[in-house]
């Protein structure tokens, strides 16, 4: 996994550092800092072999070919895969954009409605005291002839262990879970 993250990363950091004049502080643009902090998250989870960059190989690789052509990224290519039971769970795409997050979360249920996602959290808080302190997000999913689906994610984790250690404490208690990325949009409580 470090020969695909090594080569994005040296073009994460040279593209900052030609947009920045080689610094990326708080003078540079949104987009270079954007860069700096990325190639840095991208190098921290190389060096610890995290397997959240297996999940991303596609991603990284179609930034790294834009980068290199100076032209938007393509969508990436579905990757086919048998997942354990607490294997990252790719994010779907939103609004035709693949969302790419570094933070993990916990996938707890899903819901067809906004404010039955806000209803299942503040439930499943009852429920689970692991779940306090957690942030939740929703993240619309298109199941095709089932439907739109919104996914409710708890996070954010630093690394797939703690959320998969979060899942098997709320797996424990007969509840599901599984371990994906922590994107999404906020959710918003419902008074």
């Amino acid at each position: 996994m470090k020969k695909f993250a090594l080569p994005i990363l040296s073009a994460l950091v040279l593209g900052a550092c030609s947009v920045t004049g080689g610094h990326a502080g708080r003078d540079a643009s949104p987009d270079a800092q954007q860069a700096a902090r990325l190639a840095a998250s991208l190098n921290e989870a190389a060096r610890a072999d995290d397997p959240v960059l297996a999940h991303v190989t596609g991603e990284m690789s179609a930034l790294e070919a834009a980068l290199a052509r100076g032209v938007p990224a393509p969508d990436p290519a579905p990757v086919e895969e048998e997942e354990p039971a607490l294997a990252l769970v790719p994010a779907p795409d939103v609004g035709g954009q693949p969302r790419l997050s570094l933070m993990h979360g916990i996938h707890l249920a899903s819901y067809r409605e906004e404010r039955h996602v806000a209803e299942g959290w503040r439930a499943l808080q009852g429920q689970h005291a692991s779940l306090s302190g957690l942030q939740a997000r929703y993240v619309p999913a298109d199941l095709g002839e089932r439907g739109t689906y919104l996914r409710l994610v708890a996070g954010p984790f630093d690394n797939a262990r703690e959320a998969a250690s979060a899942c098997r404490a709320i797996q424990a208690a007969q509840s599901w879970c599984a371990v994906t990325a922590f994107d999404g949009h906020p959710v918003l409580s419902s008074q």
